[in-house]
């Protein structure tokens, strides 16, 4: 299923990368623009937890193990673009919910065999560059490059955001992006964070 993910997602970039130039952009890409965009997505990571986390899964011999988890993942992005020729130009900056994990064990020190709980969730922020391509006047394209974070102190690693949207334009400087967007995260397990949500886009 990962590896179906990564080919729909780069056939997807190529094809609306080679039929960009055949639309017109949208009139919020005038060269004295600076738009910002606020956006909040929902969806469900990939990710294989427990290799993710190193942590066996739950056994009845061993009474130790992951438990319990959940993979919903939450984005808040601030986006801030500038247009440049055909494209528009920027940069992020947010921050991810991927997942939580909880891990039944027994303390190499317990002598009593008693079982104890551990648990967390994973969080990420990150900066990175986007190029926003858009077409048929009210539709766009996003992607660009990351470096992620992760908040528990395991590192730091590179990711690829890939974003399609539907512009609601409100007024001339006021319009709502819906999207739907996949960020791919080069950390442990190499979650990938599929999700969709609004946004509220400022042109100045």
């Amino acid at each position: 299923m990962r590896n179906n993910i990564l080919l729909l997602i780069f056939s997807v970039s190529v094809v609306f990368a080679q039929n960009t130039n055949s639309h017109n952009l949208n009139s919020t890409t005038a060269n004295n623009k600076i738009i910002i965009n606020l956006q909040n997505n929902f969806g469900y990571t990939i990710v294989d937890i427990a290799q993710a986390m190193e942590i066996p899964e739950y056994s009845d011999i061993t009474r130790e193990g992951l438990v319990d988890w959940d993979q919903l993942n939450y984005k808040g992005l601030i986006q801030v673009f500038i247009p440049k020729g055909k494209m528009l130009i920027g940069a992020e900056v947010g921050f991810n919910r991927l997942y939580r994990w909880e891990e039944a064990y027994i303390p190499s020190s317990s002598y009593s065999n008693t079982k104890y709980y551990r648990w967390g969730t994973i969080w990420t922020w990150h900066i990175g560059a986007l190029i926003q391509l858009n077409f048929a006047n009210q539709y766009y394209l996003t992607t660009g490059t990351g470096v992620y974070t992760f908040m528990n102190g395991t590192g730091t690693t590179v990711g690829f955001p890939l974003g399609l949207g539907h512009t609601v334009k409100i007024s001339d400087s006021i319009s709502i992006p819906i999207e739907f967007r996949t960020d791919i995260i080069f950390g442990s397990g190499t979650p990938i964070a599929i999700g969709g949500g609004l946004g509220l886009k400022f042109t100045l």
